[in-house]
């Protein structure tokens, strides 16, 4: 018994290689392992860098032509609404010179409606002093007069 612990207590030269041989060996097979995972990842990042790129690019351009349909349709806005604006001005001008004209040739057949009222009171206010005249003297009592 003794002399198993004695065997125990001490590692032989051997033993600490073999043991040491061990070691690497596993560490060899972990390195590779480790090796061949930066590898698959190296070969997807490449990958990615493949899809990703141009789909970088796609969204660059994108962003270009928005802006640029952006600043069109800004353009034309503005140059539309000063259209739009100058076009209310013409219709405002066009319609007051209608009214103008209209309220002119009202203007004009009222000054014709006065005058002809003017006239018909006229000629009324003759008839009506001619009838009041000829009442007169025909309610006059010519007998009277006459045969006095």
């Amino acid at each position: 018994m003794e002399n198993e612990k004695q065997k125990v207590d001490y590692v032989s030269r051997a033993e600490l290689f073999k043991h040491g041989n061990d070691i690497k060996k596993e560490m060899s097979r972990k390195v590779d392992k480790v090796e061949d995972k930066v590898d698959k990842i190296s070969e997807e990042v490449v990958e990615l860098k493949v899809l990703v790129i141009p789909m970088v690019t796609s969204a660059k351009e994108t962003a270009k032509n928005t802006q640029k349909m952006a600043d069109t349709l800004e353009r034309y806005t503005r140059s539309t609404t000063k259209q739009l604006h100058e076009h209310d001005l013409e219709i405002a001008h066009v319609k007051n010179s209608i009214d103008n004209t209209l309220k002119n040739i009202a203007d004009d057949e009222s000054e014709i409606k006065e005058k002809r009222f003017s006239n018909v009171q006229i000629i009324t206010s003759v008839l009506a002093l001619v009838g009041i005249i000829l009442g007169g003297i025909l309610s006059w009592d010519w007998g009277q007069f006459i045969f006095k």
